[in-house]
């Protein structure tokens, strides 16, 4: 597996993207926010003999066993150039938790002898794995076009250090105005729960291109000189890591539209 290449310097700032506080109407009656959009985040590495008879086993066992137990949507996205080889990141949307209590739907689809084929054939084609819950606020990201068909992220795994979730709101908030008016096409911010550490957020950034990726460090300098935009408070992020990732259509479960 090739190591592990990260690219801290390249939007300086841009990390930083997470929560911030529900909103209320002023003089009216307080109408409740639909709650936050959960999902399942599972980073998996695949032996590096074994990339293809993964992808045959996305498309061909496991996406036709998890459409049976009732999944409608599933993104698969896989490291592009920057980052760890083999490495592939599954976002599965969450209803409720209790649909992880036995028997799990994907048990009530398969059976035990299904369920058990099924992960056994997995695990002869992955080193490891590790699943976490994310929850997504929206409200901080940037919305692509409608319809935008997602094609290429950087993604920023920012710890935020104790004490500092203030400061880092306020950045947020300040450099998520920054970014929209620069050539990115989307921001979907997310914060880690069960499985991880809650201190942490991973923010992905949409381009269609390496090309864009490149013309947007100019975009996001002249937009954040005119916004004077000050960096977050010293100490605010204990550690930053970068990635590359492709959105792979063709791996994932895409309703109908």
């Amino acid at each position: 597996m090739t190591s592990r290449i990260t690219a801290t310097r390249l939007f300086p700032g841009l990390s930083v993207l997470l929560w911030a506080t529900a909103f209320s109407t002023a003089g009216m009656a307080q109408t409740p926010a639909p709650p936050p959009q959960s999902s399942q985040l599972t980073i998996v590495h695949v032996k590096p003999d074994m990339g293809a008879a993964w992808q045959e086993y996305l498309k061909n066992d496991a996406n036709p066993a998890v459409i049976k137990s009732g999944v409608t949507r599933r993104q698969v996205w896989t490291t592009a150039t920057f980052g760890e080889g083999g490495e592939y990141a599954i976002v599965t949307p969450v209803a409720d938790l209790s649909q992880f209590d036995d028997p799990t739907p994907l048990f009530k689809a398969l059976g035990q002898e299904g369920q058990a084929a099924l992960m056994a054939k997995r695990q002869r084609l992955i080193i490891d794995s590790r699943s976490m819950l994310i929850t997504a606020r929206p409200d901080l990201g940037m919305a692509s076009a409608p319809g935008y068909q997602a094609k290429l992220g950087v993604s920023s795994r920012s710890i935020v250090a104790q004490g500092h979730m203030a400061d880092f709101v306020k950045y947020t908030k300040e450099l998520s105005a920054v970014i929209a008016k620069t050539n990115a096409k989307g921001v979907s911010v997310s914060q880690i729960g069960l499985g991880g550490n809650p201190n942490e957020f991973i923010t992905l950034v949409l381009f269609d291109s390496f090309a864009d990726i490149s013309n947007f460090q100019a975009a996001y300098a002249k937009a954040a000189t005119e916004a004077k935009l000050t960096p977050a408070p010293a100490g605010t992020i204990v550690n930053n890591e970068w990635r590359v990732y492709r959105y792979a259509p063709e791996l994932s479960i895409i309703p109908p539209r």
